[in-house]
């Protein structure tokens, strides 16, 4: 039975495999944003919850059924930068999307010939938004994108027009 799973990455007990989560946290926080116009408006400030981090730690052995340590390590190092939900018991637990930023291995065990016989893995993940894409009406149109970059939002068609453009620039056409 799945304890839990993320990626295709599973942590269970079952007959031939004991896989669990040690330890488990989260954090959440607020993040401010205040931005002081020079110009003389009133200075603003946005308030939000910053991005949700979990970390999570296991141990895999040979006793209890993870027959090849080195190449688990191996998948967890190919899956850095990789986002899934992460579903415990039968839920998505945190966001709907977890990115996995760290993966830290310790606590090696292993025989003379080099075999791991045990390693502890420490999991970092966080909360994983979707950029706007560049082909998004709500970029180009100039309307309000929460997650739109800097380098996708533009003046809007009004605004280019209304800009004056220098007398030299009127001369040389």
């Amino acid at each position: 039975m799945a304890m839990a799973y993320w990626n295709g990455m599973m942590w269970e007990c079952s007959p031939s495999t004991i896989t669990y989560l040690e330890s488990l946290s989260t954090s959440y926080s607020m993040k401010t944003d205040t931005n002081a116009d020079k110009e003389g408006n009133a200075p603003t400030e946005q308030v939000a919850l910053s991005d949700e981090e979990i970390s999570l730690s296991t141990t895999y052995r040979i006793e209890t059924g993870t027959s090849n340590i080195k190449e688990v390590i191996g998948q967890w190092k190919l899956m850095i930068g990789l986002a899934a939900p992460l579903i415990i018991g039968s839920e998505v637990f945190g966001p709907d999307n977890v990115q996995l930023q760290n993966v830290s291995v310790g606590s090696v065990s292993m025989r003379p010939d080099g075999t791991f016989t045990a390693a502890s893995l420490s999991f970092k993940f966080k909360e994983f938004r979707e950029e706007v894409a560049e082909g998004d009406s709500t970029a180009k149109t100039g309307g309000s994108a929460g997650n739109a970059s800097a380098v996708s939002v533009r003046a809007s068609k009004a605004d280019r027009a209304s800009r004056k453009r220098p007398r030299s620039y009127l001369k040389n056409e």
